[in-house]
Parts: structure tokens; C-alpha cells; sequence
């Protein structure tokens, strides 16, 4: 059986059932929230965001899922999220059975239309209905798509080593701070030598390039707030919109207005 939830009982009732698939819509509010407690599911979720934005720490990994892409966030998964900007769209809950060889870490999906398709032939199902082959065809297809994740350009790897984690600590709480390399080696306790090879080697990343990833993450959670570039611009560290825009553009294809005018069109 597929069933679209009602209420919490409901959820609850089949969450804990054999029942392959469930879906249904979901919407938060506005503000900005604070992060939910460390927790994981039974079920493997795909959410379909249409609106917000979704922000995912596991391990020590951070991702950020904006509207209008399908994230997946495999089972057992201990994660803590919140979310920003008032996120809305649709949740599909997989039994383990289904999660079987589908990714075993967090990822997004930049092409998301043919997901967000399923997802939506899904919340139409008759809830009472036994799954035929045409809906066991879509689940089919539904796990293939899951199975090919995009490149993973909104994933922050965040350092083990209690130094480096105080330097990622500082930088994510002010993205703006300009300090230069061997302010940061000295901040950390390390000479600049050990401490760009410590930080390389636990983040995958040179810091430069990681200090670059964390205030795109910022600059997207200032944005999924409707501020304006400009404003976001300054405040990430850039002394020119242009400057900020290239670099938007360099790590996500696109410049920031056109990134989130679908977004845009969702909240008229």
C-alpha cells in the first residue's frame, strides 16, 4: 500500500508499517530555524523543495539543499537540519527493502524535473490502492534516478582536528573576517606550512578554496532570506557585487538572480 498522510497519527501508523512508499506535502514557517537536534530515520526521505531553503550536517559534512532541487537522505542517517527561508514542497518516505544499493550519504540532484515528476504522481496515488505494476514501474524508476546523484558542489567537509574545527568554528560564524593565511596558522597554534597541509589533507580542499565554499554557503542562506545581493555581497567578505556574482557563478553555473527566480516565482 502507498498512502498520503493525513495527520501524525496517520504518519505514524504506516511510518512504522511494511508499507514501501509514503508521501506527502509539507511546509514550514518563514523564520529562519534553529538546528533540530541529532536524529535519523527507519526510512530512507526524498524531499522535493519547492521553497527555502534546507541545510544538512552529518558527520562532519555539511550540505545545503536549495528550492526547486530533490535532496536525498538515505536511512539510519544521523543528521540534524534546519531549515530557512520557509521551506515547502514534498517528502517521500522509502522502506529500507527500497533503500537497498541506493547512496549511503546525503546528496542533491541539480535535475530534478523527472524526480519532482514521480514525486507528484505519487501524492496523487489513490491511497487504498495495492501497488501495480505501473506503480511498481515508477517506484523502479524513482530508485534509478536516486541512484545518480549530481556532483556535490553545495557539500562542506568540516575538520576533525580540534585546531583546524576552532579556525572552520570561527570562519562560519563571521564568513567576512579577511584574516589572511598565516593570521588563521597562527589562530590555529601551527605554523602556515603544517597548517595548510593539515587542513588540505583532513577537508579534501585547500583552505582558500574551503573558506570560498563556506561563504557561498552563507551568501545562499542571505539570499533564501530574499536579502539583496548586494548586501550579501558585503557581508561574505567582497569588496565588489561583481567580484561576489563571478564567483556564484564560478561555483554554481549561474549568477544568483537566476539561481533562485524560480524561488522568486514560487513566493508570488
Amino acid at each position: 500500500m502507498v498512502l498520503v498522510p493525513k495527520n501524525a497519527e496517520e504518519l505514524r501508523r504506516f511510518y512504522e508499517s511494511d508499507t514501501p512508499v509514503l508521501a506527502f506535502a509539507f511546509k514550514r514557517r518563514a523564520a529562519a530555524e534553529d538546528w533540530a537536534p541529532e536524529h535519523s530515520h527507519t526510512r530512507g526521505q526524498l524531499l522535493a523543495l519547492t521553497r527555502g531553503l534546507l541545510i544538512l550536517e552529518a558527520g562532519n559534512e555539511r550540505w545545503m539543499f536549495p528550492s526547486q532541487r530533490c535532496a536525498w537522505i538515505p536511512p539510519n542517517c544521523k543528521h540534524k537540519a534546519r531549515s530557512v527561508g520557509g521551506v515547502a514542497g514534498s517528502m517521500v518516505h522509502l522502506s529500507a527493502e527500497i533503500c537497498r544499493g541506493l547512496p549511503k550519504l546525503p546528496c542533491m540532484f541539480n535535475s530534478s524535473e523527472l524526480l519532482f515528476a514521480i514525486v507528484n504522481r505519487i501524492l496523487a496515488w489513490d491511497v487504498r490502492q495495492p501497488l501495480n505494476p505501473a506503480k511498481k514501474h515508477l517506484i523502479a524508476m524513482l530508485r534509478e534516478e536516486i541512484r545518480q546523484p549530481d556532483e556535490q558542489s553545495l557539500r562542506l567537509p568540516l575538520p576533525k582536528d580540534e585546531r583546524l574545527a576552532r579556525v572552520a568554528h570561527a570562519l562560519q560564524e563571521d564568513v567576512g573576517d579577511d584574516r589572511g593565511l598565516d593570521d588563521w596558522a597562527h589562530f590555529a597554534g601551527m605554523s602556515r606550512r603544517s597548517f595548510m597541509r593539515a587542513f588540505s589533507g583532513e577537508v579534501g580542499m585547500s583552505f582558500g578554496r574551503w573558506r570560498q565554499q563556506a561563504r557561498l554557503f552563507a551568501a545562499l542562506e542571505m539570499l533564501a532570506q530574499r536579502k539583496p545581493v548586494t548586501e550579501v555581497a558585503i557581508a561574505v567578505g567582497y569588496d565588489s557585487v561583481s567580484a561576489f556574482i563571478e564567483m556564484f557563478r564560478t561555483m554554481l553555473g549561474t549568477t544568483p538572480q537566476i539561481y533562485f527566480r524560480r524561488q522568486e516565482r514560487e513566493l508570488k
